[in-house]
């Protein structure tokens, strides 16, 4: 019985992925816990999770830049922890909206920016002026094969010889079916939030250390380290403790 509800929720998804973004976030309400995106926790974050593992591999010294910026969540802790922080995501409203919650906080700066274009690389360091890290989380799961490698190839430009990528990403490794039941579907109810997701954005996949290999080459990449971690989304199930979803992590330089 889940299955005809969600496709009839899908057919409103723009075949544009640009559209259905712009779309997402321009509906956007309330953000964090018992707010209308799916993967604001607000303070139930991962940071704490992911802190000893960028403390222990990255140059803390050097900028950061939040790539799929979003409302700015994650660029707003990580602007505590780094020089300065850049976020960049290719909706407008996205943008707009980091712009409103962010109010003026110190070393954080926001661009609309697609990190998939040919030049996308150039224009984030001409805006850092130096070797960046860069943090990705979420991305690379609903970027299809090509737009994940064009991604990659615009991060290398970004870390130059000093800086390093840090990512974590969506691995449920099940049928999509179990994935929605994962994040609290059933045959009578869909979640709020899910129902946004499906009706606006990309169809989720998954992106682990198989993905990571096709889209980092070893080539020009090499890892630092990497492995499983946990992606959490808000509360769905009426309860205060996020839901958590599978998920692989990364660091990783430019190979010199």
């Amino acid at each position: 019985m889940l299955v005809p509800r969600v496709a009839w929720v899908a057919l409103r998804t723009p075949k544009n992925p640009t559209v259905g973004w712009e779309r997402y976030w321009g509906k956007v309400r309330k953000t964090g816990v018992g707010g209308d995106v799916l993967w604001d926790t607000g303070d139930l974050d991962e940071i704490p999770a992911y802190l000893p593992i960028m403390r222990g591999y990255l140059d803390m010294s050097l900028p950061i830049v939040d790539v799929g910026c979003g409302n700015g969540r994650f660029t707003r802790r990580l602007a505590s922890l780094f020089p300065s922080a850049l976020g960049v995501d290719f909706s407008g409203n996205a943008v707009g909206r980091a712009h409103q919650e962010s109010d003026g906080q110190p070393g954080l700066h926001f661009r609309m920016l697609d990190a998939t274009a040919s030049d996308a690389g150039e224009k984030i360091r001409a805006d850092i002026g130096t070797d960046a890290n860069v943090f990705v989380r979420g991305v690379f799961h609903v970027l299809d094969p090509p737009g994940r490698v064009a991604l990659a190839r615009s991060l290398l430009t970004v870390v130059g010889s000093r800086g390093r990528v840090f990512l974590a990403e969506t691995n449920f490794r099940g049928s999509q079916l179990g994935y929605l039941e994962h994040l609290g579907a059933t045959a009578r109810r869909i979640p709020a939030p899910l129902e946004r997701a499906i009706a606006d954005l990309p169809r989720p996949g998954h992106f682990g250390q198989e993905e990571r290999v096709d889209s980092f080459p070893a080539s020009a990449w090499s890892v630092i380290t990497d492995g499983p971690t946990d992606i959490e989304t808000i509360p769905m199930r009426g309860v205060t403790e996020p839901e958590r979803i599978p998920g692989y992590f990364a660091v990783m330089a430019a190979r010199q």
